[in-house]
């Protein structure tokens, strides 16, 4: 039995190998900007705040190792801007470690070895941007960002499989970045009650087009690249009337019924790289904004010459590489102007005579890769074209005048 002085000797000297255990910056290397450039090595220290001048606005840089970010590691620093904590083998953010930062708009933990993001980890922040990208997180846990306004939030090339709910709780964020990661599952309206303007969920694994996931008001611009949806249903896009952008390319979709978009304000739709084989006649009726899309890479045979009643006049239109093999008459009377129409690598060998009589300016028309062996002045009578491109066809060489041959005279022919 320990004398009560020695028990006491024994429990200091614990209490400073614990002590000596948290601290967060040993044998590292920090840069600092603010008028002039600084850069000196630590040997040891519990809080940045010992490192950095205090007297004006700085931005500052950690090189090395820095295994665990204790309490209070960044704290109560009132002119740090940005901070850099990017690439230094960062496994373990305790809660507290971040806290009265008022200037702090950047924050970099990249490129590191993070598996979670605990309760309080971010707490009463204000920032432009959080990138925790390229880390090994598989666990957010709920209250991980309490009370956090951040304009960009990035947690892309992670290993997330699920976000639970109660994760986006008491946060403001207006770009999400979860791409690249294995998220199967999303709770309902974890992600339509924060103020989303731009979410990024692609290379995930979700199934399903859920507006219970991703039906948020206030959404802008929307991300689903390289996931696994095999369906949309009319419906789908009705709880976000602000949606501008819609990317749903190299998913399992087989068909587009009636009325998924109508009446959405959805500028860019991209559904390259599906299994497209059928495109119901109003499936991209009364859009009234629309100026792309992109139905590339897909096995589609038959162009309806109805499509896009109602809506606006798409400038670029790019149907690349389906199977598409004739294009019928008036297969253009929806559209006046195209700035880029795009049909290349398909299985044309027809085109109505009527094919283009309703559609009098084109940009750039692309029918190279195709099956086409015969080519009448009468097609592009009516049209106003600047560039055509007929490369890789069956056609043989032209000795006509160009501007018999393609009636207007477009001002570029490839062929």
């Amino acid at each position: 039995m320990f004398s009560l002085p020695l028990q006491l000797l024994l429990a200091i000297f614990i209490l400073k190998i614990s002590d000596s255990q948290k601290i967060t910056f040993q044998n590292v290397t920090i840069k600092w900007k603010n008028n002039s450039k600084i850069k000196t090595t630590i040997a040891s220290a519990d809080n940045l705040k010992k490192i950095i001048p205090s007297e004006e606005e700085v931005s500052v840089l950690v090189k090395g190792d820095v295994p665990v970010l204790y309490e209070q590691s960044v704290y109560d620093i009132h002119n740090l801007t940005s901070l850099r904590l990017d690439s230094v083998h960062l496994g373990e953010i305790k809660p507290g470690a971040f806290g009265n930062l008022p200037l702090l708009r950047s924050l970099d933990l990249s490129f590191n070895q993070l598996t979670e993001i605990k309760s309080g980890t971010f707490t009463n922040l204000n920032l432009s941007e959080i990138n925790l990208g390229s880390n090994r997180i598989r666990s957010l846990r709920p209250g991980a960002f309490k009370n956090v306004t951040v304009q960009e939030l990035k947690l892309g090339e992670n290993s997330l499989t699920e976000i639970p709910s109660g994760v986006f709780d008491n946060v403001a964020v207006s770009n999400l970045n979860l791409g690249f990661n294995s998220i199967h599952t999303v709770a309902p309206n974890t992600l339509s009650t924060i103020s989303l303007t731009n979410l990024v969920l692609s290379h995930n694994q979700l199934e399903t087009f859920d507006l219970e996931i991703l039906g948020n008001p206030e959404l802008t611009s929307l991300d689903l690249n390289d996931n696994l949806i095999k369906f949309l249903r009319p419906g789908d896009l009705k709880d976000l009337p602000r949606l501008n952008k819609l990317i749903l390319s190299n998913n399992k979709l087989t068909e587009i019924p009636d009325g998924v978009f109508k009446n959405t304000n959805i500028a860019e739709l991209r559904l390259q790289g599906n299994k497209i084989a059928k495109i119901s006649t109003k499936a991209f009726d009364d859009m009234p904004k629309l100026h792309l899309v992109d139905i590339s890479m897909n096995d589609v045979t038959l162009w309806d010459s109805d499509w896009l009643a109602g809506s606006s006049e798409p400038l670029v239109f790019l149907f690349a590489s389906n199977k598409i093999s004739e294009i019928p008459g008036e297969a253009f009377k929806n559209y006046h102007r195209l700035g880029l129409l795009n049909l290349s690598n398909n299985k044309i060998a027809m085109i109505s005579m009527k094919a283009f009589r309703k559609l009098p300016h084109i940009g750039v028309l692309d029918l190279s890769s195709n099956e086409i062996d015969n080519w009448s002045p009468d097609l592009l009578a009516n049209v106003n074209i600047t560039r055509i491109d007929l490369r890789m066809n069956r056609l043989k060489c032209i000795e006509e005048n160009l501007d018999k041959v393609f009636g207007n005279g477009p001002t570029k022919v490839l062929c």
